[in-house]
């Protein structure tokens, strides 16, 4: 009983046009689905760094919006004019009108 050795010959190796697509296909799906991965890395990404401007976006709103609402106090108007020397007058301001040609 002696074992024959069987030797692997080209003829045996042969790939076939089916597996060639197929494994053209296989190649194409990895293609694929690693180009997506790195996509949709790179938005979700993009979109944490877009939170964080948003939340630094929205505390700068709110901080010159109450800047401006303290501004507008009379209050305050006093104050920014007393510096330029501007003050309050002390007595009524009377209006007066012109009479043109009677």
């Amino acid at each position: 009983m002696t074992k024959e050795k069987r030797t692997a010959t080209s003829q045996e190796f042969r790939l076939s046009p089916e597996w060639i697509y197929y494994l053209f296909f296989l190649f194409t799906l990895a293609l694929t689905y690693i180009y997506l991965s790195h996509r949709t890395d790179n938005i979700v990404r993009d979109i944490e760094s877009t939170k964080k401007n948003l939340i630094e976006l929205r505390a700068e709103n709110i901080t010159l919006k109450s800047d401006i609402m303290k501004n507008r106090l009379r209050e305050n108007l006093e104050v920014r004019l007393k510096d330029k020397d501007v003050k309050e007058p002390n007595r009524a301001v009377t209006v007066i009108k012109e009479v043109h040609g009677e």
